[in-house]
């Protein structure tokens, strides 16, 4: 039986469309066309086709642990020792994944409207409101994240719609220009942004009802339609070489929107679609950390110091051409290899345990 603090599958996939979007939307679309060209929206096909294939052993996960905190239920089964290496491997992803969301979003930030503010003062801040609300509960992480989708997806439209006059969508082909070797590799960048859907395990304890395939059917599709949309944006206004070169392809979209003749530069409505999306991601990865943690007391005081770490990453100083190149050789396809590598790790441990149970019940030894 589920807490007061329960959200259906419906709150529970629109927080992920916000968390995992931002990063499917804004950190994979230069990678993907870097690596693609305009042959990169293949890439988003073949993995969403890949995705579909993998979805049912995270629904075997959540069937065989029943829907309980996955964290005490391999506790209870497998022991503390074996419980909390894994933990420590999530929170240390969780950590660096927030790192990079703080990096990009205050690289953002620095560059568009905030040049002369201190980066400490705009990553102190900005963190302590994520703490905040991740230090409430579950329906209020939801709500707020209701609230502020709703505002993101109707200028999701306005850009898209916007901009129809520039797109030249002759620059789409000639299709696999460069053979389907550069889209498969291409699938890996994609890939490490679906692979989070793993996440979602974590909190199978605050929602109602069970997964179903649909559920994460529909949810793929749609976290592959916030890639797609603004990559193949991307290459038919500025073309493969130039989205190739842009930092951020789906900020530079808004450059060329306009209401009308006389009012322009309403690139300024992308600074709330960017920021709203950064602190759901952030928010829900610091609840997902309180959440797993074993220990109740001293809650704030571990994500304080998970965010003096996340700080001190994010103000690292680096050259942003160093960082691109080490997102682009090593984080992404790094964490695309190990989530992937730690569901079949988590299914066949799942498997097992419930195999074992199954033995002892009926008295088989």
């Amino acid at each position: 039986m589920k807490n007061s603090d329960s959200i259906t599958i419906f709150q529970l996939s629109l927080l992920a469309i916000t968390s995992i979007g931002l990063k499917c939307h804004v950190f994979l679309i230069q990678p993907m066309i870097r690596t693609a060209g305009r042959d990169a929206w293949l890439s988003i096909l073949i993995t969403f086709i890949l995705t579909l294939a993998w979805i049912p052993l995270l629904l075997f996960i959540n069937k065989k642990t029943n829907g309980q905190h996955l964290f005490q239920w391999m506790r209870e089964r497998a022991g503390r020792g074996f419980t909390n290496v894994i933990l420590i491997l999530i929170l240390c992803y969780l950590t660096l994944a927030e790192s990079i969301t703080m990096r990009e979003t205050i690289t953002f930030i620095n560059i568009t409207f905030l040049q002369e503010t201190p980066l400490l003062f705009i990553t102190v801040v900005f963190g302590l409101a994520c703490l905040f609300l991740a230090g409430t509960s579950m329906r209020t992480v939801s709500v707020s994240n209701i609230i502020l989708l709703f505002f993101i997806v109707l200028l999701g439209f306005f850009v898209s719609f916007t901009n129809i006059q520039y797109k030249d969508y002759s620059l789409l082909q000639p299709f696999l220009e460069h053979g389907l070797i550069p889209v498969l590799k291409a699938t890996i960048y994609q890939g490490s942004g679906m692979v989070e859907l793993l996440l979602l395990l974590f909190l199978q304890h605050k929602i109602v009802h069970p997964l179903k395939f649909k559920h994460l059917a529909i949810l793929s599709f749609l976290l592959c339609g916030l890639t797609i949309g603004p990559l193949i944006g991307s290459i038919v206004e500025f073309g493969p070489l130039e989205g190739a070169r842009q930092r951020f392809p789906a900020y530079e979209e808004w450059g060329l929107a306009s209401l009308g003749k006389f009012v322009e530069h309403v690139d300024f409505l992308s600074i709330y679609q960017w920021l709203s999306g950064t602190f759901i991601r952030l928010s829900v990865f610091f609840y997902i950390m309180k959440e797993i943690i074993p220990f109740k007391k001293g809650q704030n005081w571990f994500l304080l110091i998970v965010f003096a770490i996340v700080t001190g990453l994010t103000l690292y100083p680096i050259s942003d051409f160093t960082y691109s190149n080490l997102m682009f050789f090593t984080i992404l396809p790094l964490t695309f290899w190990f989530f992937l590598g730690f569901s079949f790790v988590l299914g066949g441990f799942v498997a097992y345990y419930s195999k074992k149970k199954r033995r002892s019940k009926h008295g088989v030894f």
